[in-house]
């Protein structure tokens, strides 16, 4: 196993709130209410998933969801555990073959990861009065990226996942009004349940983030009646 090293930040400390439409919003130190990114972000494909559950079934739809929950929480446990040096060769992975299996999967990309700033912290930034947790903040091949690890049943096209780089895009602004450093990359690393290696999609910071400006723009005109 690899031992990574470590460069952590003073992460802020921060109220997550869960309203019961499942919306999430952060208190920030000075008391702002900030909207979860991935509470904003999940309007770009709000209408594909509204469609999907009516063609599967609201049950069907449902234990699919659950299913994929879980799968991924095992996974990043998991892989937190290995980036925090916590994860040794005879580290359990409980009754569970299939998270086991997507971890070795994703180790590869996992390895080029060092100099970890870190893992699953919760941020916030004031200009675009957004917060959210994001999975890692590291150097990916030497260079400053923000990371994000996915499962999935099946493959998925870069531009079937624009909104994970919106994320990314909202994680790095982020980071860089904390700390003033400016990531240069957003990395998504994708292990999918039908595939034996890890798909690995990787764009430049600053179009992350201007599109996620855009798409939070759009959303934030009135409408027109």
């Amino acid at each position: 196993m690899k031992q990574f090293k470590h460069d952590f930040v003073t992460l802020p400390k921060m109220q997550r709130i869960t309203e019961e439409s499942g919306s999430r919003y952060y208190l920030t130190p000075a008391g702002n209410r900030y909207q979860s990114v991935t509470t904003l972000t999940g309007n770009w494909n709000k209408k594909a998933i509204l469609e999907w559950r009516q063609r599967v079934g609201e049950e069907k739809a449902n234990e699919i969801s659950s299913k994929a929950a879980t799968r991924g929480t095992k996974l990043h446990k998991t892989v937190e555990d290995y980036l925090l040096n916590n994860m040794t060769e005879r580290y359990s992975f409980g009754a569970n073959p299939l998270t086991k299996s997507l971890f070795y999967r994703l180790k590869p990309v996992v390895d080029r990861l060092d100099n970890i700033k870190l893992v699953e912290g919760t941020m916030f930034s004031d200009s675009l009065e957004l917060a959210g947790t994001t999975d890692c903040i590291a150097e990916y091949n030497g260079k400053l990226a923000v990371i994000d690890f996915k499962t999935s049943t099946r493959a998925k096209k870069k531009q079937d996942i624009k909104n994970y780089f919106m994320q990314g895009g909202a994680y790095g602004r982020m980071y860089e009004e904390l700390y003033g450093q400016t990531p240069e990359l957003v990395v998504i690393m994708m292990v999918v349940e039908s595939l034996n290696y890890p798909v690995t999609y990787i764009e430049p910071y600053k179009p992350c983030y201007e599109m996620l400006v855009e798409f939070k723009n759009s959303l934030d005109k009135p409408t027109l009646v």
